[in-house]
C-alpha cells in the first residue's frame, strides 16, 4: 500500500498518497536473468577476502564499530560535525505534518537537481478514519498560478532533509520532487588574454596546417 504525508497549509491540515514515478513506470523495464548450463537460474554472490568463501545475496551488512573496534548500535550513536558539536536530528516525514508555508522561484527550483518524483493524490475523507479533509482549495489555487512550494522532506529521518518542491503540471497533477542543490562554480579570468602569433609561431605552423581532404 503507498504512503501517504500530512500537509499544513495556513492551518488547514491535508493528507496525500505518495506514488514514486520513475523510468520504469514510464518506459517499462526488462530483467536479465543468468544461467548455467543446466539452466538453473545463476544468483550473485560475493567472494570474501579468503578467495574461497562464497557469502549469498543479502549474507552482507553495514555495522558501526568505535575506536576500540567495539561493535556500536546504531541507536547509540549520536550524530556531530566536524568540529564535534551535535546535530539536530528530524523524524522522519511521514511521523509529522509538512508545513507549506516557504515558496521558491522558477530560478531556485531549477538550481537544484531532481533524484527523486512522487505524484501526489489527495485522500479523500471515505478514505481514512481521520476525516482529514482532500487538498486544500486555496493551495490548489496557488498551484494552478504557477506557485511553487518548498518544505523539508526526510524518508527514515536523520540530520541532512532533503529540500522538496510541490508543483503543477499543465495536466493538474500535483508533483512533490525530492531534489538536491547543484553545486556549481562559475570561473573566469579577471583580464581577458590576447594572443599574438609571433613570426617563428607563424612559420612552424604553416607546416601544421589541417587537409581536409584527408576526412
Amino acid at each position: 500500500m503507498a504512503r501517504s504525508l500530512a500537509f499544513d497549509y495556513q492551518g488547514n491540515t491535508f493528507r496525500c498518497q505518495i506514488d514514486k514515478i520513475d523510468r520504469s513506470k514510464l518506459y517499462g523495464s526488462v530483467d536479465i536473468e543468468t544461467r548455467d548450463m543446466d539452466g538453473a537460474v545463476c544468483r550473485l554472490a560475493n567472494i570474501a577476502n579468503d578467495g574461497k568463501t562464497l557469502v549469498p545475496y543479502g549474507g552482507t551488512a553495514y555495522g558501526y564499530l568505535n575506536p576500540d573496534q567495539e561493535w556500536v548500535c546504531r541507536k547509540d550513536i549520536t550524530p556531530v560535525d566536524y568540529e564535534g558539536n551535535k546535530l539536530e536530528e528530524v523524524p522522519s516525514s511521514f511521523k509529522q505534518t509538512l508545513p507549506l508555508t516557504e515558496t521558491a522561484t522558477l530560478e531556485e527550483y531549477l538550481d537544484h537537481g531532481i533524484r527523486l518524483s512522487y505524484a501526489l493524490t489527495a485522500i479523500k475523507e471515505d478514505d481514512e478514519d481521520e476525516s482529514e479533509p482532500a487538498i486544500d482549495d486555496a493551495f490548489l489555487k496557488q498551484l494552478a498560478d504557477g506557485k511553487i512550494f518548498r518544505t523539508d522532506f526526510s524518508y527514515r529521518g536523520g540530520v541532512d532533509p532533503d529540500p522538496a518542491f510541490i508543483l503543477q503540471d499543465d495536466e493538474g497533477v500535483v508533483w512533490m520532487m525530492i531534489a538536491e542543490e547543484s553545486e556549481l562554480e562559475f570561473v573566469g579570468l579577471e583580464q581577458a588574454g590576447v594572443v599574438a602569433a609571433t613570426q617563428e609561431q607563424d612559420e612552424d605552423e604553416g607546416d601544421d596546417d589541417l587537409d581536409f581532404g584527408m576526412l
